[in-house]
C-alpha cells in the first residue's frame, strides 16, 4: 500500500488527495480553487439597519442597492426590497405624523 509524501500516512491508489492531512497523493494531481461566497451588497445592510431604526432614506438605500445588485450579481436582494418596503412604510408613517403635528388634531 502506497504512503503519503507528506505525512506517511497509507492511501489508496485511487485516491487523489490523502484523507489525512490533505496533500496530492501524485504529481499530476493539482489542488482546486477554493470556493469564494458573493459578497453581500453593503448598501443593502445600511438599508436594513435604517429601516429598522425608522428612517425613511432605507428606501433610497434600498433603491440603489437593488441597482447594484442587478448589476453586479453581488448577494443582499432580499434585504435591499425589505428595507425599501419599510422605507415606503416609514415614509407615510412619517407624513402622518407631521400632518397630525401640524394640523394639532383639527
Amino acid at each position: 500500500m502506497p504512503e503519503c509524501a507528506s505525512c506517511s500516512a497509507p492511501v489508496q491508489p485511487e485516491w487523489n488527495f490523502c484523507i489525512y492531512c490533505g496533500e496530492p497523493t501524485s504529481a499530476d494531481t493539482s489542488r482546486p480553487a477554493p470556493l469564494v461566497a458573493a459578497r453581500t451588497n453593503p448598501l443593502a445592510i445600511l438599508a436594513l439597519v435604517l429601516a429598522a431604526i425608522g428612517g425613511a432614506p432605507a428606501l433610497i438605500f434600498g433603491h440603489v442597492a437593488i441597482r447594484q445588485i442587478s448589476e453586479t450579481g453581488e448577494r443582499g436582494m432580499l434585504m435591499a426590497r425589505i428595507a425599501t418596503i419599510l422605507g415606503y412604510v416609514w415614509l407615510v408613517l412619517w407624513g402622518i405624523l407631521l400632518y397630525s403635528l401640524l394640523t394639532n388634531g383639527r
